[in-house]
């Protein structure tokens, strides 16, 4: 159906106001005299969002209308009054580029769009105008602009890249307009006496800021405002522009992915994640860095955070089967991941001899980091140390800490000395399960020990000043301390094993 038929229908069944296609002609050509693009002409005339609006040449849509362009600026040389040129297809062609230059592997997406406030204003003159102008014209409110913007971006997408339009996707393009010219107009809504909306601006690192004179409130406003207070404060028809609005802010978003497993420290002075004091940088490895880093590359994502099911220090090795954890990974171009393409990572950490491993890697769902904040109240830890004695133990007392050990040991520990400036003072209370200490020479012993999460190993040996009760000096009755932790097992099912076939 072409514009004609379409306005045809609108005049047949009364919704345009007009009576006949002359009139349309009329009415249109009087239109562009007030800088009025033919786009938004049709908007007013309530033609549907639909592929008129993708004709590139809008001499097109004016012989439709059989237009006779009479002032100079009506040609289309000169921005919009009304929608501010938010209707040019160069920003619709600007946002496709941008798209299709980050190469995301989405299917479908949703399209936001946000507009300058003073184009509310500046349509609402229109229609105030048109009541006496054009008292035949329907002024019911004409097809929204943002409708207009997301039908031409989104069909754009669909027939040069194959992107439906969907909006639940986990794909979204927000564009935001932006228009400096007209940026303050519509402040006079606020001003007025009877405004219910009190508006509050603010400088902030020399920029001015406005709150409070939301879209809502503008058109709020506007729907209180009587046709003579906005006439005596605001121009009918709006004032003509001289620059036309520009893209302010695109941004190209997709949900999160998440990649799981299980990460073995083979070395010690790794942090699991990068540990700074200050500017100075204490590690130079970290596991974050050693993992997140390939797999940014894979994924092509923005940014990555490692989330560990707790985290050792970066003296403390860790060992057996790893430690659980996941990379949450921010704004990924590529969510198609194949598992072989995966396990190419930990192959190449292997083949490297990283002091950081990993085993099933693998892509997991949203709802599966759940089992790793579950899980830490309820996951044990097997621990291996070398402690070291003030004195030798005799065969008595240590046949007696090993016979503790067996029973399990009920401990109250305070904040730590070490992470009391970052940690509240509180005192927790934590088991070990289990405590075997076997002698290896002299003062030096191996304590082997099964804890609930949360304990902190190193007070326990040492007894941190006393605030941790029992200690294991205390039950040695001598000093101790402690020369190497390695954690040997976290009792924690995450992720799902692999098996020839996931995907």
């Amino acid at each position: 159906m072409d514009i004609k038929e379409t306005i045809a229908g609108a005049i047949s069944d009364g919704s345009l106001g007009l009576s006949s296609l002359d009139d349309v002609t009329m009415t249109a050509a009087t239109m562009t005299t007030t800088q009025t693009c033919v786009l938004c002409i049709l908007r007013f005339f309530h033609i549907p969002a639909g592929p008129v609006y993708l004709t590139r040449s809008l001499d097109t849509i004016r012989q439709d209308l059989d237009i006779k362009l009479e002032h100079p600026d009506s040609n289309g040389s000169s921005p919009c009054s009304v929608c501010l040129g938010t209707l040019d297809m160069a920003l619709v062609d600007k946002v496709v580029s941008s798209f299709k230059e980050q190469q995301y592997d989405a299917s479908s997406a949703a399209v936001t769009v946000e507009l300058p406030k003073s184009v509310y204003v500046r349509q609402h003159s229109m229609q105030v105008h048109f009541k006496s102008s054009h008292p035949k014209l329907s002024t019911a409110t004409p097809t929204d602009l943002k409708d207009v913007i997301k039908y031409m971006v989104c069909q754009t997408l669909l027939s040069e890249l194959s992107i439906a339009n969907d909006a639940d996707s986990d794909m979204r393009i927000e564009i935001g307009f932006a228009h400096a010219e007209s940026a303050s107009e519509h402040q006079f809504l606020f001003d007025r006496e009877n405004s219910s909306v009190k508006t509050k601006t603010f400088r902030k690192r020399g920029v001015h800021y406005t709150t409070g004179d939301s879209k809502a409130a503008v058109i709020s406003e506007l729907n209180t405002c009587t046709d003579e207070d906005f006439v005596s404060r605001f121009a009918c028809p709006p004032p003509a522009i001289v620059q036309p609005a520009i893209i302010g802010s695109l941004v190209l978003k997709r949900a999160p992915i998440f990649i799981g497993g299980r990460y073995l420290k083979l070395e010690r002075n790794i942090s699991q994640t990068p540990f700074f004091v200050g500017e100075r940088r204490v590690t130079e490895l970290s596991v974050a860095d050693v993992v997140g880093e390939p797999v940014k590359a894979l994924v092509r994502c923005d940014s990555y955070n490692l989330v560990g099911s707790g985290r050792e220090d970066a003296d403390v090795r860790m060992l057996g089967d790893g430690r659980p954890f996941y990379l949450e990974c921010s704004n990924p171009r590529t969510t198609l991941i194949k598992p072989d393409q995966i396990r190419a990572i930990e192959d190449q950490l292997r083949s490297n001899k990283s002091p950081v491993q990993v085993r099933r890697l693998q892509l997991i769902r949203p709802e599966d980091t759940s089992i790793i904040r579950e899980g830490e109240e309820h996951k044990t830890k097997h621990y291996c140390a070398l402690v070291w004695f003030s004195s030798p133990l005799s065969q008595d007392k240590l046949a007696e800490i090993n016979a503790i050990g067996k029973q399990g040991v009920l401990l109250q520990q305070k904040t730590p000395i070490r992470v009391l400036h970052r940690r509240a003072p509180l005192t927790r209370e934590r088991r070990l399960l289990g405590l075997e200490l076997v002698p290896i020479e002299g003062k030096f012993y191996k304590l082997r020990l099964e804890s609930e999460a949360g304990t902190y190993i190193k007070e326990f040996v040492h007894g941190d000043l006393g605030r941790t009760v029992p200690s294991l000096a205390d039950m040695a009755g001598v000093a101790a301390d402690i020369i190497e932790l390695d954690v040997e097992s976290v009792s924690l099912d995450f992720p799902p094993a692999l098996v020839e076939g996931d995907c």
